[in-house]
């Protein structure tokens, strides 16, 4: 266990906490993740193993010469105490005649001998005042501090014995949150929920058994209906903040009705692993900064910095982002679309910000894939193409894209056995997948990929090349919609590259620097193989026509802590993420208020309506279906704050349970929340302190407000408070959504 300890803060910078051993998967992919680590382990391992049998013996000795210390000190102060009470005098003694014993004919030679002979006595080694005071003093003290010691949960779950480690917390269910001291007043949350028993747009007339959309079929009861389940309702959701009230930006206007807009396809491109500031890495960044103090004098060799001008191209193209590299006069080039530049994931645990990002929801706060087996209550992007196909019945007329069926299509190169990703992209509405074990058997339709793995994971994304271009191919022979969902799988760690064709842009080989080094050359890597996907757009002739959405799982803090993973990682450089909508017709917006990645789904109802993309009977079912998710869309302007309090924004952190991540639209705090006892709170100002170098770190939530307001103001404790305050309302509000219960517990 201590092995285990060691090697996976090597690896990760993070603890392992025991208690989520209990919701681990035991599938291959989850035990092929747990070996690679285990080199680490082994060594880690063996060192205690040859350290203690070196030490062992004086270990025993010293501890027993201790003992028999604090045994000796302990016999002679109760002594001590004996003699300033008692009065003591010497005792005397005779000795017996030996007449008295010579008479007793019935004892033997021997025993005559024993009692003639004088005894010998061991006399004991005494043990100086100095050594009992040197036990003594250590041991009370000990004693002492215990008792007085404050009864804060972080004490005692350091004082714990290490085999007793993984019982710590059994007895916490998470979400608990301690809000004492804590500025701020919510009274206004006081019972209520967002849950109804009767469905947004009950009148809806669905075909039946359509999935996705169980909320809301009913039974007749009584000549009443009665809904099967209770589903999440926008009127009744106190946190809800709606901008459809709001016209489109100015900006979009122009383009949106103007009818050039055409949205024939949807891509969704999840990004693994991807921080902000590498879509794209800019010139002078923290990142770059970062670079360049790896090196001698601090400063980036030229052909360095040419290779890293040339690192993120396309994600320049596609951002239209100004990166400061120049290129011997060449024209800067964008591909048009919407770039939110201050987004966050909604899940730093890559399959939990999936539900997140294609159905428009905060996902479950507990630990792992839970989502899979419970209630998923809005539907997913796939759910809904699926609605408009059946309730269309689509007649497709080839001069017209918008009578065509959607045909939704999930792509991987990696495996989707880790953790039920599988059954979780099923329940999402995706039932034509392509995953490693498709790339590899004899069934897949270009033959079994030669590839070798790049990371314990699978394939480097690029053996999906020829899938992508049949996908549209097919479509268009076959008068289809495609809804494309991309995962990709080479930028996470230990982000390899084919053949391992390293470019060598760190100064040093080792430790961090060789960690930067291979993630940007997989950044690279992937940047590259976007670029592809784009060329095949354009090589079957719908890029004019396709709507490509860009999209971060979430990112690293590796330049600024080392982190390898977002697990248990509270670093905003985790939470920061791309999101980029990318259409050639569309002019090149950025949208810097904060946002998130459960607002996509919206947006692109949002843009499917204005641009006259669906028919008329599908227009009126996404204009229904527009209002009921949870965040706002982004090509209108954003609303900040409204009837008095701000647009909260959830991130559940990897890998569920234990931390919740809040911050909202009208403010760059940010608030770090334990839903369990031994972790910490975490407070930030992102304008101040833009990559939480000075973050508040405090276990009591009385001396977070307390240090908050020290630094920053009443203004800020006060939000603090009410964000404090809300999550604790928000926890069980997003358990019973999710109709999630734990068990042993009343969620």
């Amino acid at each position: 266990m201590a092995g285990a300890n060691i090697s996976f803060y090597v690896v990760t910078g993070a603890e392992i906490h025991w208690r989520q051993a209990r919701s681990f998967h035991g599938d291959a992919a989850g035990v092929k993740t747990l070996l690679y680590g285990s080199t680490g382990c082994i060594l880690a391992v063996g060192f205690i193993l040859a350290v203690a049998w070196v030490l062992m013996p004086y270990i025993y000795n010293g501890t027993g010469a201790v003992l028999s210390s604090l045994k000796a000190s302990l016999a002679w102060l109760v002594c001590w105490r004996r003699n300033k009470n008692e009065s003591w005098t010497k005792a005397s003694y005779q000795q017996v005649p030996s007449t008295d014993y010579q008479d007793d004919d019935s004892q033997d030679k021997e025993a005559r001998g024993i009692l003639e002979s004088p005894a010998r006595v061991t006399k004991e080694k005494s043990i100086s005042i100095v050594k009992k005071l040197a036990i003594l003093i250590p041991t009370i003290l000990l004693v002492t501090l215990r008792a007085v010691r404050p009864h804060e949960s972080a004490y005692t779950y350091l004082s714990w014995a290490l085999p007793f480690s993984p019982l710590a917390g059994l007895g916490s269910h998470g979400g608990d949150i301690d809000v004492t001291g804590m500025k701020g007043n919510v009274g206004w949350l006081s019972n209520k929920t967002a849950l109804s028993t009767t469905p947004p747009n009950p009148h809806w007339d669905l075909p039946p058994g359509l999935e996705g959309f169980e909320d809301w079929y009913y039974d007749n009861k009584e000549g009443k209906k009665v809904y099967r389940f209770k589903h999440y309702h926008q009127d009744h959701d106190p946190l809800k903040i709606s901008n459809l009230k709001n016209g489109l930006l100015d900006s979009l206007k122009s383009s949106l009705h103007g009818g050039d807009v055409k949205i024939k396809h949807v891509v969704f491109i999840k990004l693994e692993s991807t921080r902000k500031d590498v879509f794209p890495l800019k010139k002078n960044s923290f990142l770059w900064d970062s670079i360049a103090d790896s090196h001698d004098d601090e400063r980036i060799p030229s052909d360095v910095q040419e290779m890293l001008a040339n690192l993120t191209r396309t994600a320049e193209f596609v951002t239209g982002d100004h990166t400061g590299f120049q290129r011997n006069g060449e024209a800067k080039k964008s591909r048009g679309g919407i770039t939110a530049s201050n987004a966050f994931t909604t899940g730093t645990y890559t399959l939990k910000s999936l539900t997140g990002s294609l159905c428009g929801i905060t996902p479950l706060i507990a630990d792992f894939n839970r989502e899979f087996s419970h209630h998923i209550y809005q539907p997913c992007l796939a759910h809904i193409f699926t609605m408009f196909n059946r309730q269309s019945n689509h007649s497709a007329k080839p001069d017209d894209f918008t009578t065509w069926p959607w045909h939704s299509r999930w792509m991987q190169s990696v495996t989707d056995g880790y953790d039920n990703q599988k059954p979780l992209t099923n329940a999402m509405g995706y039932h034509d997948i392509i995953t490693k074990e498709w790339l590899k058997s004899r069934k897949s339709k270009f033959g079994p990929s030669r590839a070798k793995d790049v990371n314990y994971y699978g394939l480097p994304d690029t053996e999906l090349r020829k899938y992508v271009r049949d996908t549209f191919k097919r479509a268009e022979k076959n008068h289809q919609r495609v809804f494309l969902t991309h995962l990709t799988g080479t930028t996470h760690h230990p982000w390899g590259v084919p053949h391992d064709d390293f470019d060598p842009l760190m100064g040093g080989e080792t430790g961090k620097d060789r960690d930067v080094n291979r993630y940007l050359n997989s950044i690279g890597f992937v940047d590259g193989w976007l670029k592809k996907i784009l060329s095949i757009l354009e090589e079957t002739k719908v890029a004019d026509e396709t709507l490509v959405v860009f999209c971060g799982d979430h990112g690293l803090s590796l330049p600024e802590n080392g982190g390898v993973t977002p697990y248990d990682n509270p670093h905003v450089g985790a939470f920061h993420i791309p999101i980029v909508f990318s259409h050639p017709k569309l002019p090149q917006i950025e949208i810097s208020s904060p946002v998130m990645a459960n607002q996509i789904v919206p947006t692109i109802l949002d843009l499917l309506v204005e641009t006259g993309s669906v028919t008329n009977k599908d227009l009126d079912k996404a204009k229904d279906l527009l209002p009921i998710y949870e965040g706002q869309s982004m090509i209108r302007p954003l609303i900040g704050k409204e009837n008095g309090h701000p647009d909260y924004q959830w991130t559940v952190m990897n890998t569920g349970g234990s931390w919740l991540a809040v911050r909202s639209g009208d403010t760059d705090y940010r608030l770090v929340i334990p839903l369990v006892a031994d972790v910490e709170w975490r407070f930030s100002d992102l304008e101040s302190d833009p990559h939480e170098e000075n973050p508040i770190l405090e276990f009591d939530p009385h001396d977070l407000s307390k240090m908050v307001e020290a630094r920053h103001g009443k203004e800020a404790s006060k939000w603090v408070g009410n964000a404090a305050r809300v999550a604790k309302w928000y926890v069980p509000e997003n358990r019973a959504r999710w109709e999630y219960e734990i068990e042993g517990a009343n969620a």
